[in-house]
């Protein structure tokens, strides 16, 4: 069936079992195990490859289901919807919820984190993809939670975006940006609080965060400042100069 150890080939049936994805005996099973393997492990057979693929391949499928799913809406909010869904962040909030962590060979002394996953489930779009080069069985299997997650996304003004998002709040009420703050607090690769940042509007801190990289910590920080200084503008307080 393949050439890969009999532990690792059942511990892949069982993944692409609890992902409710069905494979006969001719699935690329080599491929798959490729997709779920960080290159600490394997410089050479890792996800990196598939992982590019996946990219293009999720941004046409989430760009197919969200025009289906929404056909009255601009081509503007659409695109901005679709960014957040095939973010890191979003991909690796995903990836946690269907358990793809736990199929995933990293090196002992690697912390997974939200990237990792979420270059990791793009690889395994990829591997559907080129199955039957097709988009049936990656739209099959995802377009419930992508249209899920864009429900949700559609609800939240910042659409996510907190930067984006804060900073068009503090230039409606005034000249002055918001400024980040960000250092290295934990020089481990996927380690989820490695960046912290604060982010500042005159002179004053709104909100703090951590991430795996800058911009997570970033956008972290700027989703408290968000709606700490969004509530403080609505109510004129006088704690904001």
């Amino acid at each position: 069936m393949s050439d890969l150890p009999l532990f690792r080939l059942r511990q892949l049936q069982r993944c692409m079992q609890e992902l409710g994805l069905p494979a006969d005996k001719s699935f690329d099973w080599v491929s798959l195990d490729r997709a779920l393997t960080h290159k600490s492990v394997d410089a050479v057979h890792n996800y990196e490859q598939l992982e590019l693929l996946g990219d293009a391949v999720l941004r046409l499928a989430a760009t197919e289901c969200l025009q289906e799913t929404f056909p009255k809406a601009s081509v503007g909010e659409l695109s901005a919807v679709r960014s957040v869904l095939i973010s890191d962040r979003t991909l690796g909030q995903l990836a946690e919820e269907l358990g793809l962590a736990s199929y995933l060979t990293v090196a002992p002394t690697m912390q997974v984190g939200p990237t990792h996953l979420a270059d990791a489930l793009e690889a395994v779009v990829a591997v559907l993809y080129l199955d039957t080069h097709t988009l049936k069985r990656v739209r099959s299997w995802l377009d419930n939670d992508l249209r899920r997650l864009a429900d949700l996304v559609r609800l939240d003004p910042a659409r996510q975006n907190y930067k984006v998002a804060l900073q068009e709040l503090t230039q409606a009420h005034s000249k002055a940006l918001p400024q980040y703050r960000t250092t290295e607090q934990r020089p481990v690769d996927g380690d989820p609080q490695r960046f912290e940042s604060t982010v500042w509007f005159r002179e004053t801190c709104w909100g703090s965060g951590y991430g795996s990289t800058k911009k997570q910590a970033e956008q972290a920080a700027a989703a408290i400042a968000y709606d700490r200084l969004s509530a403080a503008l609505t109510h004129d307080q006088p704690s904001v100069p």
